[in-house]
């Protein structure tokens, strides 16, 4: 395995892969021969996220199935997962809005057995697999429905409400690392009107899904926090600004009276 490592290594090294002697031996340990791994290391040196490349993200303690479908899960989600299940009353319900992966929902699921999670996508192909990644890891207090944000819920009220939606604008998009504009799906990153459409549509819709004292939590980027907390203010929710570890204004949680 070393002489393995020290190839595949040596392919990173010299396509400038900044983490290449720990990508090296991950490569190495998910591939079938030196020659699958000399093939992955050339795709990841021509951009090819390691995380499709292995078929695998990490995800607080779940490791999750990914591949083009979905967007990788990212570190600073897994607080948002948190304040969920921080948050959620005993035997509660929870709705994840924009389920991908199923990172959120699933982690609040194995988290919080005493809950009932729904989880809605507008997408099929990234529904079918956050279901793979349910059933991989036992979580069978979800139910998925594919929704255009509160569509497929009819008249559905939960205790907290969670959503990672698109919120990229185009010009962002633009500017992008190569390796999350070319692989990532589009349409689980961008949106229009400041990237704020989707995240406005779905406050104005809050009230009629929110159980009473029923709660919110919507990641974003940092500039988009401040007219986010305000729309929540706007709809009857007090909002609050929260953090993410590396002190961005990353969510707006926002709860009624």
């Amino acid at each position: 395995m070393n002489d393995a490592i020290r190839i595949v290594r040596d392919i990173l090294q010299r396509g400038n892969v900044e983490n290449f002697y720990q990508e090296a031996r991950w490569i190495v340990e998910e591939s079938s021969s030196i020659d699958h791994a000399r093939e992955i290391a050339r795709r990841r040196v021509a951009g090819e996220p390691l995380q499709y490349l292995l078929g695998t993200a990490p995800f607080r303690n779940l490791m999750l199935k990914v591949d083009r479908r979905v967007l990788i899960p990212r570190p600073e989600t897994e607080l948002l997962a948190q304040w969920l299940i921080d948050h959620a009353p005993p035997n509660g319900s929870v709705l994840d809005i924009g389920c991908g992966s199923g990172a959120i929902a699933i982690a609040v699921a194995t988290e919080r057995r005493d809950l009932n999670v729904t989880a809605v996508d507008i997408s099929a192909d990234a529904l079918q697999l956050a279901q793979e990644n349910a059933g991989a890891n036992n979580a069978e207090n979800i139910r998925f429905i594919q929704s255009d944000l509160f569509s497929g819920v009819g008249n559905g009220k939960f205790d907290l409400i969670g959503a990672n939606l698109p919120y990229v604008t185009e010009e962002e998009y633009l500017t992008l690392p190569g390796e999350v504009r070319d692989f990532e799906p589009k349409l689980a990153l961008t949106a229009p009107d400041d990237g704020l459409q989707l995240i406005l549509k779905t406050i104005d819709a809050l009230a009629e899904h929110l159980n009473p004292h029923g709660g919110a939590i919507f990641e974003l980027s940092p500039e988009q926090a401040s007219p986010t907390a305000a729309a929540l203010e706007s709809a009857g929710l007090t909002a609050a600004i929260i953090r993410d570890l590396c002190d961005r204004d990353r969510f707006v949680a926002g709860q009624l009276p």
